[in-house]
């Protein structure tokens, strides 16, 4: 049996209307054209756009004899997760220090939403709200974990 005939069944995902306008993007050929398919930033020749402050946390990490690869906690590196409930809640605002504030540290946006969706349909299932307009993935990773 071929790897193909192994996977046959496997019906192929629908595409993703919001990549279908960064390919029209790419096809205009009006100079005054602005892509806002995806949220990135790009440089004026269409190149991904690095902040000065990104490469400057790059190479601190980079020249940071310290670090180590071992795994992360299962839940993320703490500071990690205090800093981004800094962002959330301000940084001075207590719930960054409750611990009824659970926080995780998640691979992408997609990761998150695969992990709150498994734990919703243990914990919690019940209906959920999703906007419309939303994005291509985000009905299929709730309807994944039977929301």
């Amino acid at each position: 049996m071929t790897a193909h005939a192994e996977f046959s069944q496997v019906q192929q995902a629908p595409p993703d209307p919001i990549l279908s306008i960064g390919i029209a993007y790419k096809n205009d050929k009006d100079p005054r054209k602005v892509n806002l398919s995806v949220g990135a930033y790009r440089s004026d020749e269409g190149k991904p756009y690095i902040f000065p402050v990104v490469k400057k946390a790059e190479e601190m990490i980079v020249a940071n004899k310290t670090l180590d690869k071992e795994y992360a906690p299962i839940e993320g590196l703490a500071d990690f997760n205090k800093g981004a409930r800094g962002v959330l809640f301000g940084f001075d605002h207590p719930l960054v220090n409750d611990p009824r504030v659970v926080s995780a540290q998640t691979l992408s946006g997609t990761g998150a939403l695969t992990i709150i969706a498994s734990f919703l349909a243990k914990f919690r299932p019940a209906p959920i709200y999703v906007s419309n307009p939303t994005w291509g993935n985000h009905l299929q990773v709730f309807g994944t974990a039977g929301l």
